[in-house]
């Protein structure tokens, strides 16, 4: 079987079907390409342009693109003088002017393949000026164009840009799946166990691969979300097993240093309770958020139905007396003797 996109992970769909077009020249002239942050849409963006000027695109016996012949190459090392990157930068928006210049090059033809490229990162931040701007090129492109719009919120695109551009949204990945991607990567050293890591980044990646390493290379200092969730499993874990002065000591000594922190480790308390009140209801529900904490699931398998139910009110409860102000340490204290009680 001939190998699409192969440095795209998942997607399968999505890969098949556009590789069909381009094979057979039935390409659109525009793709908005959606998804979150570190989803891939710049690979993808890269490996269409590729693909579409690759010099062995209909050989079967070709990876498609086959990332060695010189369109290829050029284009995957960011070097073509064909792929122009269109970019609100640090700023807020894309403002009109970006986009009036792409009038500029417009009809100019490509200077190593078939096609050039216009690839608009963050496209979401056009301005509406701006995108009505970039109607007047999307209704007419020259033959030998292709514009490629990466973007986290298709919808904030006007009606007239998605209406000739086909949407193509990129698919999450699983825990699962991030966990074993992140596992054939380089882990940074740090206080906490690399596995430790690993596990607690795909469960807070949010199925994105780029954000699952954006929080694997955090310094200690910055991987606060790592950090609560660390906290909130040991919490977790001690109210089903270890004695409440104990628990109640642990707590003192770990004990978060805002309430956007505190509030953070109730939230992932939260998320780990929605996975055993699943499991309860059905026991093949895979987790979302206990991914590698077997421990915990062999202890709360001990508690009824009710029981975590009444657990995850408890949280809501510190939840909402952190919104209001409430103080950290005596919001941890009520949380763990009254869940010790039920």
């Amino acid at each position: 079987m001939r190998e699409i996109f192969a440095s795209l992970l998942g997607n399968r769909y999505m890969r098949d079907t556009l590789a069909t077009d381009l094979i057979h020249g039935r390409a659109a002239h525009g793709y908005i390409l959606s998804g979150p942050s570190g989803c891939g849409k710049k690979t993808a963006a890269r490996l269409i342009a590729a693909a579409s000027v690759c010099e062995h695109r209909t050989s079967v016996s070709h990876p498609l693109p086959c990332c060695v012949c010189p369109n290829c190459s050029r284009i995957l090392k960011d070097i073509s003088a064909d792929v122009l990157w269109i970019s609100n930068g640090d700023k807020a928006t894309i403002g009109v002017e970006q986009i009036r210049q792409i009038r500029q090059t417009l009809y100019i033809t490509p200077n190593d393949g078939e096609r050039k490229f216009y690839i608009i990162d963050n496209a979401h931040t056009m301005t509406t000026q701006a995108q009505n701007a970039l109607l007047l090129s999307l209704e007419e492109p020259p033959s030998f164009v292709t514009f490629l719009l990466l973007t986290e919120d298709p919808a904030s695109l006007l009606e007239t840009i998605r209406s000739r551009a086909p949407v193509i949204a990129l698919e999450l990945f699983s825990p699962e799946g991030v966990l074993e991607w992140l596992r054939k990567q380089k882990v940074p050293s740090s206080t906490l166990s690399d596995q430790e890591r690993m596990t607690g980044a795909a469960m807070l990646s949010g199925g994105s691969l780029g954000a699952a390493m954006v929080l694997l290379q955090q310094d200690e200092a910055k991987s606060e979300p790592l950090r609560m969730r660390t906290l909130a499993l040991q919490l977790l874990e001690g109210i089903f097993r270890i004695r409440t002065s104990e628990l109640l000591a642990m707590a003192v000594s770990e004990l978060p240093a805002s309430r956007e922190s505190a509030a953070m480790v109730f939230t992932m308390m939260q998320s780990a309770l929605r996975d055993l009140i699943a499991r309860k209801r059905r026991a093949d529900v895979p987790g979302q958020f206990l991914l590698g904490t077997e421990e915990i699931c062999r202890y709360a398998g001990k508690y009824s139905l009710s029981r975590l139910l009444t657990l995850y009110a408890c949280c809501q409860t510190v939840l909402d007396r952190l919104d209001a102000n409430g103080s950290i340490a005596p919001c941890m204290t009520g949380f763990i003797l009254q869940a010790k009680r039920i």
